[in-house]
């Protein structure tokens, strides 16, 4: 029994508050603790877990950003100084108006998929984030739900979830 009442705890990786360490979910922003397993592996066993390919988080001038959908295959490629901040959904037919990554023609509606879904931002460092813009079914990065507004670093290699519709990330040397 703990007779002081002093539970111990620790800090949030999402919103950085103090929580009991028998919390299996942030009470503050959500956050999975169960979903947040950390394997701490060598170089042998994390190569061998990944199959030989660590993502890298560097995005720099002499690097493609390239998004290739799970459905159909399609493609989409952008220079690095197209990137400032990049709107992934689906064009608004009332409105004309079309977000620069436009997921209308590969089924995206019927996915899940909403009109502003979410947004790519390139920092200051050149590093890529993924931002969910309160879309209904959500944004998801490797397989968690992101919470509305708040970046995530993409890395060489991640999958994001628009709803239903899967798209890999890849940064694409430039030749």
């Amino acid at each position: 029994m703990n007779v002081t009442g002093s539970d111990s705890s620790h800090r949030c990786p999402s919103c950085s508050r103090q929580v009991s360490d028998s919390a299996d979910v942030c009470p503050y922003c959500g956050y999975d603790f169960l979903a947040d397993s950390t394997l701490v592996l060598d170089e042998s066993e994390s190569q061998e877990l990944l199959g030989g390919r660590l993502g890298t988080a560097r995005f720099n001038q002499k690097m493609r950003l390239v998004m290739r959908l799970g459905s159909g295959g399609a493609e989409f490629s952008f220079d690095p100084a197209q990137i400032d901040t990049l709107v992934l959904g689906r064009r608004d037919p009332a409105s004309g108006e079309t977000p620069q990554v436009d997921l209308a023609d590969h089924n995206a509606e019927s996915l899940g998929v909403s009109r502003r879904h979410a947004v790519i931002k390139r920092g200051e460092s050149n590093a890529l984030s993924l931002l969910d813009q309160d879309s209904v079914n959500g944004t998801f990065l490797n397989g968690q739900r992101l919470i509305p507004d708040q970046p995530r670093i993409l890395r060489d290699g991640d999958e994001i979830r628009l709803g239903r519709l899967a798209i890999a990330v890849y940064f694409i040397p430039v030749r």
